[in-house]
């Protein structure tokens, strides 16, 4: 009788930052706002506690419905995705102490110091 021999092949596993950081990329696909398509994930112990993505304040016109509304090349309809994911943990009452902050780009400087603030420990941008 004839042996058969499986071959076994292991696919890579991504790590837990790149893990987080391709579904920064589905998280962004929902922005309403073609300026930035940026999205955030917020974790803490490797679990998702919120998501943010570039677009209007809940309830009002988005940007790809109305237009943009543009100063001093901003769009002032939007907020960003860090804000959004954010605020959405605090809405819903989930501390942000030791969490990690994943993004698309390195935040603005008031993004980050409000996540600091709320205890984020780490923000790990794709790009920088």
């Amino acid at each position: 009788m004839k042996k058969i021999t499986k071959k076994i092949i292991k696919n890579k596993r991504p790590t837990w930052d790149e893990y987080f950081l391709q579904i920064v990329e589905s998280v962004g696909s929902r922005a309403t706002c073609d300026k930035g398509g940026s999205g955030c994930v917020l974790a803490q112990e490797n679990r998702i506690v919120s998501t943010g993505y570039i677009g209007s304040l809940s309830g009002l016109p988005h940007c790809n419905e109305v237009g943009h509304d543009m100063k001093s090349g901003n769009c002032m309809r939007t907020i960003h995705a860090e804000q959004n994911a954010i605020t959405q943990a605090l809405k819903f009452g989930l501390p942000l102490e030791g969490a990690t902050m994943y993004c698309k780009t390195t935040p603005c400087p008031a993004c980050a110091k409000m996540a600091k603030s709320l205890g984020v420990k780490r923000i790990v941008a794709k790009k920088s």
